[in-house]
């Protein structure tokens, strides 16, 4: 899907791109591919309103001055739980935290639209704890992967989210036996810590990947951060799913 040129449409109002420019500039508050978005407005596809929803990421201080990379990137992993068809048309990968308000809101989207897409958009999970500003979001990440080694991952996600203001590590296991899953399994599983090094995997792969905070999209590689509606996010999987010049 090409940004938009310029020097390709002469006859475009070249001042109404720049003011939209600017416009997502600072709703954004960072770089990501702003010239793309402003291609959507400009084709109808989206509204200035529309990406409001950028707002919306709780963000690691951690890493928010860190560079961002240009162009797309491939964040895609073959061990990711996902939604959809392996094979989709279009691949949408979340990095998503379990104690992040935001990410919990955008659980109930991805769930709708998985239903929607099912033979064209697989929907992958990655994750992303901060535990700067949510000390539990990694035992939650651990917690999912266990779930995840008894095929149970998006009803465990379901649940997590579910309870997320009120997460204990006696919580999981409760979780889990609330699930019928097997206990003793689940726990030795917790107990292992076998699962950190692939959390702390998904987290620099997000960081190299131009993650700062949660939730971020990756649309087939093109990076759009923050809780999007489900309608925009119905634009953007159709804009994706058909693309114009």
């Amino acid at each position: 899907m090409p940004d938009i040129d310029l020097l390709a449409h002469p006859h475009r109002n070249v001042i109404g791109v720049l003011a939209t420019v600017v416009v997502l500039a600072m709703v954004c508050g960072f770089s990501w591919r702003v010239y793309h978005f402003a291609s959507l407005i400009q084709s109808g596809t989206l509204t200035e309103a529309d990406l409001t929803f950028a707002k919306n990421v709780t963000s690691s201080a951690k890493i928010a001055n860190a560079p961002l990379p240009t162009g797309t990137v491939d964040v895609t992993s073959s061990t990711a739980p996902f939604l959809g068809k392996k094979d989709a048309k279009l691949t949408i990968v979340e990095f998503a935290d379990f104690g992040c308000p935001f990410s919990r809101e955008e659980s109930f989207v991805v769930h709708a639209l998985a239903l929607a897409y099912p033979d064209t958009v697989r929907f992958e999970y990655r994750d992303f704890p901060i535990d700067e500003l949510h000390p539990m979001a990694t035992a939650a990440s651990e917690a999912g992967r266990c779930a995840n080694e008894q095929n149970r991952f998006w009803d465990y996600h379901d649940k997590i989210y579910a309870n997320q203001d009120t997460l204990t590590d006696e919580s999981f296991p409760r979780f889990a036996a609330e699930l019928n899953m097997n206990v003793g399994e689940f726990s030795r599983c917790l107990a292992s810590d076998r699962n950190l090094p692939k959390i702390q995997a998904d987290v620099e792969a997000g960081i190299a990947a131009g993650v700062r905070g949660t939730p971020t999209f990756f649309f087939n590689g093109v990076r759009v951060p923050g809780a999007i509606p489900e309608d925009t996010f119905k634009k953007l999987i159709d804009r994706f799913l058909s693309p114009t010049t």
